[in-house]
């Protein structure tokens, strides 16, 4: 699948009605639209050798502990979710910002998508980077992104893709190549908050997102090797996994599971029992699978 510079907006829905695998570049803001009857799967996507993964646990923690908020950049390129700090937090680290080309964002909470605005004028107006970013989430990304331009007062929310050379990519379930990773995105169990995200990426890894179980975190389990999951609570509900569906999870996958969004308390009861292969690390941690 290619980008093209051309190409403000990227939407992949379900209710397009293309039969081939040609783009449709329509008058409407310069979308890309791709539908689900596309065999994007078949013509455009091939698997990459294979090659190790690097995970850098970025954030590990929920909104209120002293842990960076949940946030995990993937080979220092893509970064999924970006809350409040992770700029500030990942230059303290000297990691390279500016490396990153591909947010992948699982819902549009402020807790994970906080410090976009930060990011985009870092790398964009300081770094003077020239090559796009791409900006993929759910339906909705790029109005809620434009909403928070707006609400720190930054440039003019409509206007945005006139100061920064972004590409916005907006989902639902679909399976796409971007670059050189095959991503996959299924939909989340979140409370009120709709559509919300979880992916695969390279058929390796597994991204929960904030969700509670439900059948397509299970698939998510199935399909990956190496799971980060939301992992809130001491038990689970309608919008977060607790140590209860972990365990469930665990035993049932035997898959390498990395905790993330983090209560303080559920990280203490993590630590004192330990669960086979459900992994607690401090921020920053980094693996490669």
């Amino acid at each position: 699948m290619c980008f093209e510079d051309r190409c403000n907006s990227l939407v992949v829905g379900e209710h397009s009605s293309f039969e081939d695998c040609g783009f449709y570049v329509s008058g409407r803001n310069n979308e890309v639209i791709i539908g689900s009857n596309c065999r994007i799967i078949d013509k455009f996507i091939k698997e990459r050798k294979t090659i190790n993964m690097q995970i850098n646990l970025i954030g590990t923690g929920a909104m209120y502990t002293a842990y960076n908020s949940a946030c995990t950049l993937i080979d220092n390129k893509i970064i999924v979710d970006m809350p409040n700090g992770t700029v500030k937090q990942m230059l303290k680290k000297r990691l390279p910002v500016e490396n990153i080309d591909i947010i992948l964002i699982t819902h549009m909470h402020g807790d994970h998508t906080a410090d976009i605005p930060f990011f985009l004028k870092y790398i964009f107006n300081y770094k003077k980077r020239n090559t796009p970013i791409n900006i993929i989430g759910p339906i909705g990304t790029k109005s809620k992104i434009k909403d928070l331009f707006d609400s720190y007062n930054f440039e003019n929310g409509a206007e945005i893709e006139r100061f920064f050379n972004i590409h916005f990519i907006e989902i639902l379930e679909n399976e796409f190549k971007i670059n050189e990773y095959n991503i996959k995105s299924y939909l989340m169990l979140h409370g009120e908050e709709k559509p919300a995200l979880g992916y695969i990426i390279d058929n390796k890894l597994g991204v929960t997102g904030d969700s509670g179980l439900c059948e397509d975190i299970e698939t998510i389990f199935k399909k990956s090797t190496v799971i980060i999951a939301d992992s809130s609570s001491k038990t689970g509900d309608m919008c977060h996994m607790g140590i209860n569906d972990l365990i469930y999870l665990s035993n049932k996958y035997n898959k390498k599971i990395f905790c993330t969004h983090l209560l303080d308390t559920t990280r203490r009861e993590l630590i004192e029992n330990v669960h086979q292969n459900i992994i607690v690390k401090d921020d920053f941690y980094v693996s490669e699978i």
